[in-house]
């Protein structure tokens, strides 16, 4: 067991609510999920976190713990929306995932909600993801790109897949076979989004999402029908074009934009403030 810190974290919100990832389980007040291919828990005591099946530095890295969150809503200061967001979810994190595992949940998320990705996120690692034994219970991990790149769209069909069958296998093999998905942390973010985009199941929401929650690129900034709906309906920013919403939210929020996207997303999600709102909620003056 290792001592991860004591900042003010909401584990539930953060690794199961908040929909940027669709592989933790719970058992008792321990979450569970297999990050690359450590079977890792996590739990709270007394307001301290800790883990076992990770150190604590890669923990941190993992819950976004050496970010100033404050300074996130300093950013936002002339946009008192924004700020509403990030103080009514302050134990809210955003995640830095391994970037195979965000793509392959975010290609299953294609016209899905959330009970039906998480499914379809089991049923892949039933089938043919790494199987863990843990004494909190058992973990299983999304299959690697080789394995995946292995299956059959038949296979993959059987298990719930659909029409997403061929944009996995398709994608696992391009990063099997080279695709650089590591170097897409250190390049711009629109050069890392035009790549991505290549890949076969990723349109623009997936790419950003991808960028966002697996290259830590903070400035990524996933455009979905929520965040259209709330960037015009608290800020004024109508556009059916992706790339303008995102350059817009960029200028306003600065370089860690999409993380406020994320507070604002759960926001719109769960009803906390109207979305369809005058764009006076959202801008100060």
């Amino acid at each position: 067991m290792a001592y991860i810190g004591n900042e003010e974290t909401d584990l539930q919100l953060t690794l199961i609510d908040s929909a940027q990832c669709f592989r933790w389980v719970k058992a008792g007040d321990a979450f569970g999920a297999v990050i690359g291919d450590r079977p890792v828990w996590l739990w709270q005591e007394g307001g301290e976190l800790h883990a076992v099946g990770i150190d604590p530095a890669a923990a941190r890295d993992y819950l976004d713990l050496n970010r100033d969150y404050g300074q996130l809503a300093e950013a936002c200061s002339g946009y008192p929306a924004a700020q509403r967001a990030i103080a009514r979810y302050p134990g809210l994190r955003v995640l830095n995932q391994p970037v195979w595992d965000v793509l392959v949940m975010f290609i299953l998320s294609a016209n899905n909600n959330v009970s039906r990705i998480r499914k379809l996120c089991d049923a892949l690692a039933a089938a043919c993801g790494p199987a863990f034994e843990t004494p909190r219970g058992a973990l299983r991990g999304l299959p690697s790109p080789e394995r995946l790149a292995s299956c059959t769209e038949a296979e993959l069909r059987a298990l719930g897949m659909g029409y997403r069958a061929p944009y996995l296998i398709g994608t696992a093999r391009a990063v099997a076979g080279g695709f650089p998905l590591d170097a897409l942390r250190g390049m711009d973010v629109e050069d890392a989004h035009r790549m991505l985009v290549q890949l076969p199941g990723v349109g623009d929401k997936v790419a950003d999402c991808a960028l966002l929650f697996g290259c830590r690129h903070a400035e990524a900034f996933p455009v979905d029908v929520w965040v259209r709906r709330l960037m015009a309906g608290w800020f004024g920013i109508e556009s059916a074009r992706r790339g303008e919403v995102a350059a817009r939210a960029r200028a306003m929020f600065g370089p860690e934009a999409g993380l406020v996207q994320q507070f604002l997303f759960h926001a719109a999600r769960m009803g906390a403030f109207d979305a369809g709102g005058s764009p006076a909620q959202g801008r100060a003056g």
